[in-house]
């Protein structure tokens, strides 16, 4: 049962995931990608602020002002550049593009974590680079752009991981994601004043919604993993590339084309070998 209710709150974090995309796009027909990511991490601040206010002075605690704000730049840059990536690709595309986090990792793994790199392994980020060119489509008549944001952002996001990894695991994750914020909000501010236009009462509660989203995620996810290991459910993940197939239909009228498929085809594969031979290793260890 407990496997079970892992699996609930893991798809429950992947339907939330491709809402939060969804509205993004859906608010980039008439505001900017700037001003969307500067609300989305606003509204995150506020609803994290009466939670860190119910725990006590405890709650802020911390020595780790300098890695707070190197984190925060990361998100900063990361979640900015994915906003404009989905704002001009399809959102099935964004999904795709997501699953490419573990091949970063894995590239970056050997500089920063000094992490020994075998030769499947190698050849499953092959394989996931040639799935990347496929949906790139990198001729002159149908280069995606959107594409090559959201390509940055996911080794941006890779970064981060090996950033938590490395450094932040032991620090309390409410703790870490406010300062985390709060350092980004401020950051992607500076752009926002540029191209502010003030919301309508109907999109300041979409923005609401996508700050609370943000959170959501994160808080289904460590439900999910409390109760099952990473690995187990990293599978249903895949789940995530039917669910934003379906909202990509309904709310855009969007269909993959030949290229995601193409793309989804070397990348998903890629990604479930990679996972497959870290566990192998970690069991080992």
């Amino acid at each position: 049962m407990s496997y079970f209710k892992a699996i609930f709150w893991f798809i429950l974090s992947l339907i939330v995931s491709c809402s939060n995309d969804a509205i993004t796009k859906y608010l980039g027909y008439t505001l900017d990608a700037w001003e969307i990511t500067f609300f989305r991490f606003a509204f995150g601040v506020l609803t994290l602020l009466p939670i860190m206010i119910y725990q006590g002075k405890g709650a802020f605690a911390t020595h780790r002002w300098i890695m707070y704000l190197l984190r925060g730049v990361f998100i900063f840059l990361a979640i900015s550049l994915w906003g404009q990536g989905v704002r001009l690709s399809p959102i099935t595309t964004a999904t795709i593009m997501s699953f490419t986090i573990p091949i970063f990792v894995l590239l970056l793994a050997p500089i920063f974590l000094r992490e020994h790199i075998t030769w499947p392994l190698w050849l499953a980020t092959l394989g996931g680079f040639i799935g990347i060119l496929f949906i790139l489509h990198p001729d002159r008549s149908s280069f995606n752009k959107g594409s090559l944001f959201l390509i940055v952002a996911a080794a941006l996001f890779a970064m981060l991981d090996i950033l938590n990894n490395k450094y932040v695991t032991r620090e309390p994750i409410l703790c870490m994601l406010f300062y985390s914020t709060v350092v980004a909000m401020v950051l992607v501010a500076i752009p926002t004043i540029r191209v502010w236009r003030t919301p309508t009462t109907y999109e300041l509660m979409l923005l609401v919604a996508l700050g609370i989203g943000s959170n959501l995620i994160l808080y289904f996810l460590l439900r999910a993993f409390s109760l099952a290991s990473a690995s187990s459910l990293a599978p249903f993940r895949y789940l995530e590339l039917f669910i934003s197939m379906m909202a990509g239909y309904v709310f855009f009228q969007e269909l993959p084309n030949q290229y995601n498929y193409l793309g989804a085809a070397l990348i998903i594969p890629s990604t479930l070998l990679i996972g497959y031979y870290k566990t192998r290793a970690h069991l080992k260890s």
